[in-house]
């Protein structure tokens, strides 16, 4: 997909970080949007952000349930007829050893990073055949690349989205659609993610929860609007592997070279 122009792109998680300043670059070239995120109040932010020539609908809801997903893909199809870009951006976040980890906060981080890509490639799909030509990116992370201690829930689902959207591609491919599947692994993106994110520190470790949020914050380099242009740049270039932000190439390089001793690497 070389231009967004007359296009219709779809994007989850919108209402900020990468989903709205996706949203914005998206209107600037001319692309119609369908915007979801479960905070209306953020849609409307997000909106007022938007160039005026272009057609953008707002659907509030949570993208972990099926029923309200497959409602979103009929309103997108009776709005806007057809879709071009699908972007599975919604995400949350989980800071926690796995001994100290609930099962609900775990489900809860997959519910909405796995399934929520999955529904969306599933409610979507038949409505992109129609078009012809369709791109889906789901985002991913450099946690689907490696994985780090107190991250075993989010590292789960952002391996899983990153599974999933091989096999996804190998298949489209296979069968000879019209569709182009691509992963992207963002890094260190200063969203809301980690303020937003659950956080069980260890009791014994003597770490304030303010003080972990911010040195998790101190690691996000790439701003929003740099990450959008790094996932759109990957769009039109045709790549089905996109490296996100400052780092990410590095990481994904680690990944590869050092795949079982990269811890002790980045620790040292």
């Amino acid at each position: 997909m070389k231009n967004f122009a007359n296009k219709v792109a779809v994007i989850t998680g919108a209402g900020s970080g990468i989903g709205r300043a996706l949203a914005v670059q998206l209107a600037v070239a001319g692309c119609d949007l369908a915007l979801a995120d479960i905070n209306q109040a953020g849609l409307e932010e997000t909106k007022a952000l938007l160039a005026t020539n272009v057609k953008a609908t707002l659907h509030t809801l949570d993208v972990s349930d099926w029923d309200q997903m497959q409602r979103f893909a009929e309103a997108v199809a009776e709005q806007h007829g057809s879709i071009h870009l699908l972007i599975n951006n919604a995400g949350v976040a989980l800071g926690s050893l796995f001994k100290d980890s609930s099962l609900e906060d775990m489900r809860w981080v997959m519910d909405i990073n796995y399934w929520g890509v999955v529904y969306g490639c599933k409610a979507f799909a038949p409505l992109m055949r129609e078009s012809s030509e369709g791109v889906i990116v789901n985002i991913s992370s450099v946690f689907g690349l490696l994985t780090a201690p107190m991250q075993s829930a989010y590292c789960s689902s952002k391996f899983a989205v990153r599974g999933f959207s091989d096999v996804l591609r190998q298949e489209v491919e296979f069968m000879g659609g019209n569709i182009r599947v691509a992963c992207a692994f963002p890094a260190g993106i200063k969203t809301s993610i980690a303020k937003n994110a659950r956080v069980n520190l260890p009791e014994d470790s003597g770490l304030d929860l303010d003080e972990e949020r911010e040195r998790m914050e101190s690691w996000f380099w790439t701003t929003p609007d740099q990450a959008a242009s790094d996932i759109l740049n990957g769009v039109r270039k045709g790549k089905t592997r996109i490296r996100v932000g400052k780092g990410s190439m590095i990481i994904d390089w680690i990944s590869r070279l050092l795949p079982v001793k990269y811890g002790f690497f980045l620790r040292g």
